[in-house]
């Protein structure tokens, strides 16, 4: 069965964070419920800066991009951006040892 798409006027930003992924998006409504959904995220390209940090993953944070965000950002909140940066697909390749990219501009 598919289900009707309604695209809104509003954005995401609305309902999320600032540091959501999603806080770019557009809000969609589907099915006759009208059940609310963000628009697919479409992982930007990213370049690398002259300014950006390169750091090994210590034993401490193995698992744990959350931990790395925090004491790298202050807030949590951007594992996420980590993850996508160093093309981490899988929580459990975020292991001691690797060396990762940490952007200087997060919001990029």
């Amino acid at each position: 069965m598919a289900y009707k798409i309604e695209y809104t006027s509003m954005s995401a930003k609305n309902i999320v964070t600032p540091t959501s992924r999603y806080s770019n998006s557009k809000i969609l409504y589907y099915s006759d419920e009208k059940i609310l959904t963000f628009e697919t995220y479409k992982k930007p390209r990213f370049s690398i800066s002259k300014d950006d940090q390169v750091a090994v993953i210590p034993a401490s944070m193995q698992y744990r991009p959350d931990l790395v965000s925090k004491d790298k950002y202050g807030t949590v909140d951007f594992w996420w951006k980590i993850m996508e940066v160093n093309n981490i697909k899988d929580i459990f390749d975020f292991v001691t040892g690797k060396t990762i990219i940490l952007p200087r501009d997060i919001y990029a």
